[in-house]
């Protein structure tokens, strides 16, 4: 950990962490909004903005320290040759303790709607009490794919948490949550993008205070191009997680509704259209590969029917094929009766898959319509929880 601390800061109350990799172009945008709820809403606070990076060679230092700030601020970075989100947010935990800090907010790097009332927002629970905030809000209906298809509709279905964001980038956490993190075994996909699945899901299983903000949109750059390492990342740390703790899992059995604090009415969002070739082509790109272990896994009442699907080109995965399939995944992932790694690719690209049948009968739904039907469907995984608990 290589740290720039030009203004020597020993202690701050309150530490916005801004993970990236290549984000000279928006980095500056995000302190200076960060900077001004800061100085509005919390000026009797020490603080600091503490820019986690990897060496970008994009000038993304450069770009954090030119922004308009009053704000102290950090940069640190893992070195050029050592990359991945978790170990920047590893670094935010180790630096947090170090500065005693006792709230500490994260927002994306890339973020183009944050507003300085996010930094309230995010900071004023922990204050109160709470240990972890995720975000709520409406996000395009292109955006969040591993999100609404996979990770909360299996939190919600499996694990009873109604918590809508849980790998959302921007969180606020206390002190308490950090040294709790810290102390846990990392798995080594949590040192890359399952790192927010990881936090997330410790402070759900370790029965911390948790809460959800409403902040309204969430604008960024769209992820299309790191879905496949991100899909395979997040869900090798999820199912781990799982495997881990299905004694615990085992007992919960209603659904826990996390507040939202600021109320759940969120704001209309302009129209976009799906890509649905990309992942068209990368689902028949990658499939072969996979095939043989995807037949294998698959159980029926559904086996038969998808098979011959597929032998037609035909890609339907619809929610109840869909539902059966990550069961059936997890089901072998728990029991190890394939190869993990190859488990979860094989997943991935039927992810693809599940993608263009979703938007194939969704795609000229509104972000609104969008959001009712992940709903819908995270509510299906709960009705069909006892297909995988039944298994174990």
């Amino acid at each position: 950990m290589n740290i720039d601390n030009p203004q020597k800061i020993k202690k701050a109350d309150i530490i916005i962490g801004i993970p990236s990799y290549n984000e000279a172009k928006t980095i500056g945008f995000v302190i200076e909004q960060s900077a001004l709820g800061l100085k509005k809403y919390f000026p009797d606070k020490s603080s600091v903005i503490i820019n986690l990076d990897h060496e970008s060679p994009d000038g993304t230092k450069q770009a954090f320290f030119d922004a308009k700030s009053d704000i102290p601020r950090i940069y640190i970075s893992t070195g050029r040759d050592i990359k991945g989100k978790g170990r920047n947010f590893y670094n935010l935990f180790s630096i947090s303790q170090k500065l005693k800090a006792k709230t500490i907010i994260v927002f994306d790097a890339d973020l183009r709607s944050i507003r300085p009332n996010w930094v309230r927002k995010m900071a004023e629970p922990i204050f109160d009490g709470f240990d972890f905030i995720t975000p709520y809000y409406m996000r395009c209906k292109t955006d969040a794919t591993i999100t609404n298809h996979l990770v909360y509709p299996l939190i919600y279905g499996l694990l009873c948490w109604d918590v809508r964001q849980p790998i959302g980038g921007d969180f606020a956490f206390s002190d308490k949550m950090v040294n709790y993190w810290l102390n846990q075994e990392w798995p080594e996909t949590a040192y890359k993008f399952g790192i927010d699945i990881f936090m997330s899901l410790g402070a759900f299983l370790s029965d911390m205070k948790v809460a959800q903000v409403n902040l309204g949109t969430k604008v960024h750059n769209l992820s299309n191009p790191k879905l496949g390492s991100m899909f395979f990342q997040v869900s090798e740390t999820f199912f781990k997680i799982i495997a881990d703790n299905l004694d615990k899992i085992k007992n919960i059995n209603e659904i826990n509704n996390i507040p939202i604090l600021n109320g759940k009415k969120l704001p209309i969002l302009a129209n976009a259209n799906p890509d649905e070739e990309l992942f068209r082509s990368i689902f028949w790109e990658n499939l072969d590969e996979h095939w043989e272990l995807i037949k294998n896994v698959i159980k029926e009442p559904i086996k038969k029917r998808f098979i011959k699907d597929i032998e037609n080109k035909d890609i339907v995965i619809n929610l109840k094929i869909w539902n059966k399939i990550v069961y059936d995944f997890l089901d072998a992932y728990c029991k190890q009766n394939y190869d993990r790694s190859e488990l979860i690719q094989a997943l991935g690209c039927l992810y693809f898959g599940r993608i263009v049948s979703f938007y194939k009968d969704n795609g000229k739904c509104t972000s609104e319509g969008i959001e009712k039907e992940v709903v819908k469907r995270a509510k299906y995984f709960y009705k069909q929880r006892n297909y995988f608990l039944d298994k174990i």
